[in-house]
C-alpha cells in the first residue's frame, strides 16, 4: 500500500476510535526533515469545533496511534505544536529501494505520450579542463532525460560544447607565448592518450586559459590580440592558431 495512504487510514481509524468524524485528512512533506517524513495539522482544523487544546488532541492522538497501529514502516510518531509528525523506518526505504531495483517499469508512465522534447546537458568547454561540475550536469541531465523517456516522450538529448568563443582564444593566446612548451606535451607528439599524457595537458590547458583571461583583463594590448585570435578561430585563417585549435 501507499505509505502515505496507509498513514491517512491509520489517522482516520484513531479519530473514529475517538468518536471524532472527519472529511479530508492532509499530510505534507516537512519543509524541516527534523521534523518527520510526513506531517499533519488535523488537529488546529478539529480543535475549534470540538473545543480542546490542538496540542492537546495531538498528543492524544499520538499516544493511540503509538498504542495500537506501530508497525515496521513507521519508525516513531511525535506531537509537536499540535502538529503530528511521522518518522518512517529505514526498513521502508529498503524495502523501497528493493521493490523499486526489482520492477524494470516502476514509475512508467504516459504523462508526455506523443511529445517530443529536447534536453540539453553536459557542454563542456574544450580548453578549459573538465571538473566534477561537468559530471554532475551530465549526471543530472541524463536521469532528467531517462524520467521523460520513461514518461512516454520521444526524447532528443543536445550537447552544446563551447568549442569556439573567448575562453578558446584566452588559452591559445598564452599557448602562443610559449610554443617550446606546447611542442613537447605528450599528446602533441602524437601519442595515444595515457592517463598521465592527458593530466598533463589538461593541467596546461588551464594553466594558459587562467593566464590568458588574467591577461585580457588587465592588459589592453593581450585583449586586442585575444580578440584577433578569437575571430581567427572563426575563420580558421590562421594555420598556426589552426594547429593548436585542432590538438585542443
Amino acid at each position: 500500500m501507499n505509505i502515505k495512504i496507509e498513514i491517512e487510514n491509520l489517522i482516520r481509524d484513531v479519530l473514529k476510535n475517538l468518536e471524532i468524524e472527519v472529511k479530508d485528512i492532509i499530510l505534507e512533506h516537512p519543509a524541516n526533515i527534523k521534523m518527520g517524513d510526513y506531517s499533519t495539522n488535523i488537529t488546529m482544523a478539529l480543535a475549534k469545533n470540538l473545543e480542546i487544546n490542538p496540542e492537546e488532541l495531538a498528543e492524544k492522538i499520538v499516544v493511540e496511534l503509538s498504542r495500537t497501529f506501530l508497525d515496521k514502516n513507521i519508525e516513531r510518531i511525535k506531537a509537536k505544536n499540535g502538529f503530528i509528525n511521522f518518522y518512517l523506518s529505514p526498513e521502508f526505504f529498503v524495502d523501497s529501494i528493493k521493490e523499486i531495483l526489482g520492477n524494470k517499469d516502476f514509475g512508467k508512465n504516459n504523462f508526455f505520450d506523443n511529445k517530443k522534447i529536447m534536453v540539453e546537458y553536459t557542454q563542456p568547454n574544450p580548453f578549459k579542463p573538465f571538473h566534477i561540475g561537468h559530471l554532475m550536469s551530465n549526471t543530472i541531465g541524463e536521469s532528467i532525460s531517462r524520467i521523460i523517456e520513461f514518461s512516454g516522450a520521444k526524447i532528443s538529448r543536445a550537447n552544446y560544447q563551447g568549442d569556439v568563443g573567448p575562453h578558446v582564444a584566452k588559452a591559445i593566446y598564452q599557448m602562443l607565448k610559449d610554443p617550446l612548451r606546447f611542442q613537447h606535451l605528450p599528446l602533441n607528439k602524437g601519442e595515444e592518450g595515457g592517463g598521465e599524457s592527458v593530466s598533463e595537458s589538461a593541467l596546461y590547458i588551464g594553466e594558459c586559459y587562467a593566464k590568458g583571461s588574467d591577461a585580457y583583463d588587465n592588459n589592453p594590448e593581450a585583449k586586442k590580440e585575444i580578440d584577433l585570435i578569437n575571430k581567427k578561430v572563426y575563420d580558421r585563417s590562421d594555420k598556426n592558431i589552426n594547429d593548436i585549435y585542432d590538438w585542443g
